[in-house]
């Protein structure tokens, strides 16, 4: 991967990706930015491949997951649904960030992208638009993990459904 002056990777497309200009609009949110991205890239994939636990639906178990973890075959989990980033590694499609930001992800969190997904995209992106392509199916037994808030009353973290 080559560097320009600037630090930045040759091999990102941030031009030329469909919809790039659409990338920083702002969408009406609700909750915090990952609630947001989070429920915008679930009705897009509901919209392709029909509501979680249709018939239509794909699912994917922890084992199948596991199994897509190397350099050229990679399988991403993000809220609950699994995505193939192996066209990215395999230059079948391009990433807008390159092929170092998907290696990062192996690198240091493995499959659950999640944290690092909403920390890179918005819900008006082009990323989100475009991952209904890249759906593999929902994983089977992921819940999504409690939030926790600071209770100031109490001066300690509570589950938010006790609040």
């Amino acid at each position: 991967m080559k560097r320009t002056r600037s630090g930045d990777s040759t091999d990102t497309i941030w031009e030329t990706a469909e919809g790039a200009a659409e990338d920083d609009l702002e969408e009406e949110t609700r909750g915090t930015k990952e609630e947001t991205v989070f429920r915008k890239l679930g009705l897009l994939v509901a919209k392709k491949w029909g509501a979680k636990g249709s018939e239509k639906r794909p699912t994917v178990t922890q084992e199948e997951l596991q199994k897509h973890s190397s350099e050229e075959d990679f399988w991403v989990m993000i809220n609950g649904m699994v995505f193939d980033m192996g066209p990215f590694l395999r230059d079948e499609a391009k990433h807008p960030g390159g092929k170092a930001i998907l290696m990062r992800q192996l690198e240091l969190t493995g499959s659950d992208a999640g944290a690092r997904f909403v920390r890179w995209h918005n819900a008006a992106g082009n990323a989100v638009r475009r991952a209904p392509e890249y759906f593999v199916g929902d994983l089977l037994g992921w819940t999504p993990p409690k939030k926790w808030r600071l209770c100031c009353c109490r001066r300690r973290s509570v589950p938010e459904e006790v609040l």
